[in-house]
This record gives C-alpha cells, structure tokens and sequence, in this order.
C-alpha cells in the first residue's frame, strides 16, 4: 500500500503542480481525495465482490466528499482535491486491471 501512497503523492502533487493555479497549495487533502477515490474504484475496476462492498460503503457514507473537488470556498486549493481524486482514479486502474484470462 505504501507505492501506491507514494505514487498517488507524486501523480496528484505533479498535476497539481502543472495545472493548478498559481497560489500556494498545502495540507494532505490531495491524499485524503486520493485515497478516497483509489477505494471507490478498486471496486469498480477489479470487479471483486469484496472492493464492490468497501466502494458501496465509501458511497453510502462519504458521498458528500465528491463536492469537495469542485471549487465552493475562495482560498481552499480544490485543485488539490481534483488532482488528488484524479491520482487516486488513475492508481487504482494501473494496480486493478480487470484481467481477462482465455481458455
């Protein structure tokens, strides 16, 4: 779990960095949104029961963290937010690849 931390650090922290605006842009949030969203789609792309049911459950109970990517409050870096859920969405596609197996 700590590449994947790691890798989500560096792909949020590069976006960010790139395509966010120029302002100073601190704290964890972008690998808390990172970490969010890697457990809402590990269910999704891996298609195992046991990740469907933490995504199902992320869903139920943490629903209102998807606004917090969109920007609402003047000085809070949501740019971090949606590079870090984007980061989050991209590691859990490269580590939970659907693996088609021909027999």
């Amino acid at each position: 779990m700590f590449s994947k931390m790691v890798l989500m650090l560096l792909i949020g922290g590069a976006l960010t960095w790139l395509m966010g605006r120029s302002a100073i842009h601190i704290g964890a949030s972008g690998l808390i949104f990172s970490l969010f969203a890697y457990l809402l789609f590990a269910g999704w792309f891996s298609k195992k029961i046991k990740y469907i049911v933490v995504s199902i459950g992320l869903i139920f109970f943490y629903s209102g963290m998807i606004f917090g990517v969109l920007p609402s409050t003047p000085g809070i870096s949501w740019e971090g937010h949606l590079f870090g859920f984007i980061a989050g969405v991209i590691v859990a596609k490269i580590y939970h690849k659907n693996k088609v197996t021909k027999k």
